[in-house]
């Protein structure tokens, strides 16, 4: 059977829980008013069948996520011309009070787009107070030639200039060095970042230290603690909440700003009341009726209260060495054990399911070693993964009998983008076969043909419980895992990504059961919040919240035979 130890600390009793008795209060309550920076509507390229996208569907999420207002710009604008989306957006916000115009701009020298001294004249009268520019998209040069006047004449108004600038060739649209001539050369111009990402930390502080204009917001941006970190170094007064929808679920922003280990002052900032200033806005923006979810997940979840009556488990997290504060691509700000612990513990989390970043980066033996005293010194929260990489084993059975039976490491984790060696080669297999023989679980990463060596593997070994990871990575990944969990009993679906793509969880749900989902963070290169807020504020019954964040994962490892 399991270890004695990992065994009895899953049938712990669980904590009641009697949500009166504690008081909570939500965000109408504590006067934190939710103001969206990033969300766009109407009709856009390449949209799966599945996903969202009509106005409806924003405004009723932002009632389920008790958000309560966004600022909006129309897809259209941004992908066929600012002439073509502009006037929708104005006329949906005319008649939605919570939604509020953003204009898509470009250069007036071609004469297709007003001359800028026309331009802000036309949105002051119309109280538009945010501009979104693609450069990319509309083949335009990020210079004084082409933007300087247009650029001065919106500072000169004081309107807000909005831009993406992720980390991938579609998502951005200004580059590091064009950012900084534009706030540089325009220090009076508040400028926002939409979309930028965790990867990003360590070009953004020495940017964000420079200039005193630049903001940003975090759909994208899910770095452990990093709300903490800007606070701490910047302040709160440039840190935005925007959720990026209809991509993103709402839910998992708000979770990332409601569980943040910050000041309810700084909380309102960033929550709305910066976005307000910055828009001119000072009338609060309309309330909803104070009704209290039925949900006890989702009660929780508005009031940042962690879940404290079942057992939750994070299936897929990692460590760095003992006082890390990051690892390859990701600067994490405190990412060792004891740190991972402490973050879960403000969500409700009980038990993470860990490997090390060393192990799976490029030494296994010396990152499963973090593993093994993160979980000697966390016997009650750390369940271990063990990393096995056959370009450098020969004894199989000697590996495996130290890891998994002698140091009592459940969990297996091949990681094909830095080993790669495809999950079905032969060179695996002695490991399946004793993982079998156990009955333990493994967490698979995408590789370059998953679905036929997951068929394989989940055919041959029906006794390993599957993991797939990032199954709501995309719509293409989620539903190529869904048809793997329906052909087989033996896969899963862990959920975590940056993407957290709106409406895969209820997606997931509804083809294989809750009882197939599994809940995972991959923290600390992403704080644990919006992961969980992504759960927490899916549009499923609460007891499909409550398999997917616990259930599910604590039948898994009591199938362990160690």
């Amino acid at each position: 059977m399991i270890g004695w130890k990992l065994f009895n600390n899953l049938r712990t009793p669980p904590i009641k829980l009697d949500l009166k008795q504690r008081n909570l209060k939500f965000s109408v309550d504590n006067h934190i008013q939710y103001f969206n920076c990033y969300a766009a509507i109407g009709r856009y390229a390449g949209r799966d069948i599945r996903a969202p996208w009509r106005t409806e569907e924003l405004l009723a999420e932002m009632e389920r996520c008790r958000i309560d207002g966004a600022l909006v710009y129309a897809h259209q604008a941004a992908e066929t011309h600012p002439v073509v989306g502009n006037p929708i957006v104005m006329k949906v916000c005319r008649k939605h009070p919570r939604l509020f115009p953003c204009r898509v701009g470009m250069p007036h020298h071609s004469g297709e787009f007003p001359h800028p001294r026309e331009l802000v004249r036309e949105m002051e009268k119309e109280n538009v107070h945010a501009m979104k520019i693609f450069p990319r998209t509309y083949k335009f040069s990020v210079d004084q030639h082409t933007l300087g006047e247009l650029l001065f004449h919106l500072q000169e108004a004081g309107i807000l200039l909005i831009v993406d600038c992720g980390e991938y060739e579609n998502d951005v649209q200004i580059t590091w060095d064009e950012l900084a001539w534009l706030c540089g050369s325009f220090p009076r111009l508040p400028v926002l970042l939409h979309g930028v990402r965790w990867e990003a930390t360590r070009t953004l502080i020495p940017m964000a230290d420079r200039f005193r204009n630049l903001h940003f917001e975090f759909s994208n941006y899910q770095g452990n603690r990093m709300l903490e970190f800007w606070c701490s170094r910047i302040g709160c007064g440039r840190l935005l909440f925007g959720s990026q929808w209809p991509q993103k679920s709402i839910g998992a922003a708000r979770a990332y700003v409601d569980y943040a280990d910050i000041t309810d002052e700084q909380k309102r900032a960033i929550a709305g009341g910066n976005l307000k200033r910055l828009l001119k806005i000072t009338e609060p923006l309309p309330s909803y009726p104070q009704k209290e979810p039925e949900d006890k997940i989702l009660q929780l979840a508005l009031a940042a209260q962690p879940v404290a009556d079942m057992i939750v488990i994070d299936a897929h997290a990692h460590i760095t060495q003992k006082g890390g504060y990051g690892a390859a691509m990701a600067a994490m700000n405190r990412a060792d054990a004891a740190a991972v612990v402490e973050r879960n513990r403000r969500i409700g989390v009980n038990k993470t399911c860990i490997s090390s970043w060393t192990a799976i980066w490029g030494d296994y033996r010396l990152g499963n070693e973090d593993t093994i005293q993160a979980v000697h010194g966390f016997p009650d929260q750390l369940v271990g993964y063990a990393a096995l990489d056959p370009n450098y084993i020969s004894d199989w059975q000697k590996e495996c009998d130290y890891y998994h039976r002698e140091k009592r490491l459940p969990g297996m984790k091949p990681y094909f983008p830095k080993m790669a060696i495809p999950y079905n080669d032969p060179r695996f297999e002695p490991w399946w076969r004793y993982g079998n023989e156990h009955f333990l679980f493994a967490l698979m990463h995408p590789s370059d043909h998953f679905t036929a060596e997951m068929r394989d593997l989940a055919a041959r070994f029906p006794h390993i419980s599957f993991l797939l990871a990032h199954s709501g990575w995309s719509w293409q990944t989620a539903r190529t895992h869904v048809a793997l969990a329906k052909q087989f009993p033996n896969c899963f679906l862990e959920i975590t990504y940056t993407s957290v793509l709106n409406g895969s969880i209820e997606y997931m749900v509804r083809e294989v059961g809750s009882e197939r989902v599994i809940y995972g963070s991959d923290s600390p290169m992403r704080d644990p919040s919006p992961q969980f807020g992504w759960v927490a504020y899916a549009d499923i019954t609460e007891q499909d919240k409550r398999n997917i964040l616990g259930r599910n994962m604590e039948r898994i490892l009591a199938r362990v035979k160690l």
